[in-house]
């Protein structure tokens, strides 16, 4: 069986995703196998004569090999579980999804790296074992509704995101690169939000490049060739020979910028 996926399977593999996230059972979120599971009822109800998967057209045909072992003091035979061949696909040839290990790699994850999923761990039920996973992490996969805060920038458009992927208009590098830049955007703004509302403090190469930066005030950088003595009596120094500029420098913007700079 071929792996090679053909250029239009991936929109199909979006679209499949977004349509079993979307429903109303999958809320809380689904694992890859329950995902897979979904997606091949999807499958096969609408394409009823398709070809089966290699795992279904090689059930009747594989066998295992078992073997015997004597077990140490036990004085009786032990015989090894049979398992499953490994490595056989489960999805069928044609479907969007490829294989398993390619929804993982190139769908789910591209799909995650754009926020339009979210993966999160699956809270072990109380009636579950502790032992039934083995200590092994499992994850759910879930569509993402971000909320995104009141910016100047325009916020990104995540509906029109899935639309462009799926009806290939655009490619999930295209799509990536805007959206990183809008991001890009947004945050550049709530920083500058922050610190013109003093709820952010600016680092000391913000601060050199700061226009708004009163002259007469140093960082602590600037101060380090001092010893310790001068260093930290600097900043009140520098406050009280402000204090002379009262008439040409407002008390409050003086204040507000020593608390970034001290």
């Amino acid at each position: 069986m071929s792996l090679t996926r053909p250029t239009s399977q991936l929109p199909s593999a979006f679209r499949l995703v977004r349509q079993i996230l979307s429903d109303t059972n999958a809320a809380q979120g689904l694992t890859t196998k329950e995902l897979v599971k979904q997606a091949l009822k999807i499958y096969q109800s609408e394409n009823p004569h398709a070809a089966p998967s290699q795992s279904q057209s090689q059930a009747g045909s594989s066998t295992t090999a078992e073997s015997s072992t004597r077990g140490k003091g036990k004085g009786k035979n032990v015989v090894a579980m049979t398992k499953k061949d490994k490595g056989v696909n489960v999805i069928p040839e044609g479907h969007p999804f490829v294989s398993t290990s390619h929804l993982k790699s190139q769908i789910l994850a591209r799909l995650q790296s754009q926020s339009l999923l979210l993966k999160l761990p699956l809270r072990p039920s109380t009636s579950s074992s502790p032992s039934s996973s083995g200590g092994k992490p499992t994850f759910v996969w879930r569509l993402n509704n971000p909320k995104q805060s009141n910016l100047t920038t325009p916020q990104w458009n995540y509906p029109g995101h899935w639309d462009s992927l799926i009806s290939g208009e655009k490619t999930p590098g295209e799509l990536y690169y805007e959206y990183n830049a809008n991001k890009a955007a947004r945050s550049e703004e709530e920083k500058q939000r922050g610190l013109d509302g003093g709820k952010v403090l600016r680092t000391e190469k913000e601060i050199w490049a700061w226009e708004g930066r009163v002259d007469g005030l140093t960082t602590n950088l600037e101060r380090g060739h001092l010893n310790r003595r001068r260093r930290d009596g600097r900043p009140a120094k520098e406050r009280r020979n402000l204090q002379g500029y009262e008439g040409l420098l407002g008390g409050a913007e003086v204040e507000g910028l020593e608390k970034q700079v001290a």
